[in-house]
């Protein structure tokens, strides 16, 4: 059930042995949270609550009773009292996602919980027993722990490789990502093993995440193209993810990518982006304002991939990703002359 991360056997015994509180390591987009339920679910606590929360959602000064819970009156706006999510995992799982961004005051008293597994809530003096499993996970570096947290919290760490790191495992991934939307949109979808490898040479900086995206808005624009093989009729008809549709999805993200960079203040320069080996380039930029760049860009891509389907409307549509009717709506707003 684990053997699709790293160190299966680790994962195994992270799982079976539910006394020892774990954190998971990773660039976002690599998985942390799917992971957690999986350690949770492959354990002796799978039958009890998986409670998640994560530490950047909320401002520092609400978390503390988000996570310990607070009495009745405890300040202004308490009119009754409220569990907090360490309890609402009473005899299961707590996970603590970007615990990295919890200020050092809070890291102090988390630590406390951990340690003891007890929580007061605000206004109270009562120390409650909980019994939960900790599991955490940041794309921080350790470092911005308090040194006591992380010696306790870090002993039995995780590493998640980002996807760069394990290119092998993408066209697997989208063969799930594939069914799981045939499943929920109830229409078969299907991709060759060779379509699928295109997407080996893509740089995923959002890691699992952004691959699932990516998945989904492909799948999309066939179901939109109606891009359908061997069609007996509409309802047995196969969504083809084809090799066409693959590569203008990919323009499409890679010349969005380098827009976004063109946005970075001189402050804040962002890398290069490393080159994909299919040749994506950017075919537009300007000195204008962001919306008005954008649209630019949008306006230039639409002329550009309008030319390379020789006018045609309904192919140009598919290798941008979008219904005819959404193309043909931009095609007005941006007064382009279609020849033909």
């Amino acid at each position: 059930m684990l053997n699709n991360f790293s160190e299966p056997r680790s994962l195994e015994l992270f799982a079976r042995y539910d006394f020892l509180d774990v954190c998971l390591l990773g660039e976002t987009g690599t998985g942390k949270t799917r992971l957690a339920q999986l350690i949770h679910d492959s354990g002796p606590r799978k039958d009890k609550p998986f409670v998640a929360f994560n530490c950047a959602e909320l401002a520092p000064a609400l978390i503390e009773s988000e996570l310990f819970g607070y009495e009745k009156g405890a300040f202004t706006g308490a009119l009754q009292a409220k569990t907090g999510k360490f309890e609402a995992a009473d005899g299961g799982t707590i996970f603590l996602d970007e615990i990295g961004e919890l200020a050092s005051e809070m890291q102090a008293k988390l630590l406390k919980i951990v340690e003891e597994k007890r929580v007061v809530r605000v206004g109270s003096i009562v120390a409650r027993p909980v019994n939960v499993r900790v599991i955490c996970a940041t794309h921080r570096d350790l470092s911005v722990l308090r040194e006591d947290l992380r010696y306790r919290i870090a002993a039995h760490a995780i590493r998640l490789k980002p996807l760069r790191e394990r290119r092998d495992e993408i066209s697997h991934l989208a063969r799930i990502f594939i069914k799981d939307f045939s499943r929920k949109s109830m229409q078969k979808v299907a991709a060759d093993k060779k379509v699928l490898r295109l997407l080996e040479d893509a740089e995923w900086r959002g890691n699992v995440r952004e691959l699932r995206a990516f998945v989904e808005n492909a799948c999309l624009a066939a179901l939109s193209s109606g891009n359908r093989s061997n069609a007996q009729t509409e309802q047995n008809s196969t969504l083809e993810l084809t090799t066409d549709l693959i590569v203008s999805q990919l323009i499409r993200l890679r010349e969005i990518e380098k827009t976004r960079v063109e946005f970075r203040t001189s402050e804040n320069p962002a890398p290069p982006l490393p080159q994909t080996g299919i040749g994506l380039r950017l075919v537009a930029g300007s000195s204008g304002g962001y919306k008005q760049t954008v649209e630019e860009f949008d306006r230039e891509l639409i002329k550009k991939t309008l030319a390379e389907s020789n006018q045609n409307v309904s192919r140009a549509a598919i290798k941008l990703g979008l219904s005819r009717y959404g193309l043909i709506k931009k095609i007005k707003r941006y007064g382009i002359k279609v020849a033909g």
